[in-house]
């Protein structure tokens, strides 16, 4: 099991979960728009373990770039837990 810290809350996922399904499961604070790397109302901050995430796709990376993420940023939609991973929501 993987250890993911959302705002705080320890949650025990397995590898694979996306952080869209954490999320919604968890009760978290993060919103979700439209649910596929086109809105950015899902943006979060990784405090740690970035690395363990699965890598941004294009859609994703564009969203972010109109939207002038800072590094650390995610989309919550798009991101697969592979590992222990601490997020926020972004600012």
């Amino acid at each position: 099991m993987i250890t993911v810290n959302v705002a705080g809350q320890e949650i025990e996922v397995a590898a694979g979960t996306t952080l869209q399904y954490i999320c919604d499961a968890h009760d978290t604070l993060v919103t979700f728009g439209c649910r596929a790397a086109r809105c950015g109302t899902c943006m979060i901050k990784v405090i740690s373990g970035a690395d363990n995430l699965s890598p941004a796709g294009p859609d994703e990376r564009a969203v972010l770039d109109v939207l002038a993420w800072s590094p650390g940023c995610r989309l919550a939609c798009q991101a697969t837990v592979l590992g222990t991973v601490t997020i926020d929501v972004a600012d």
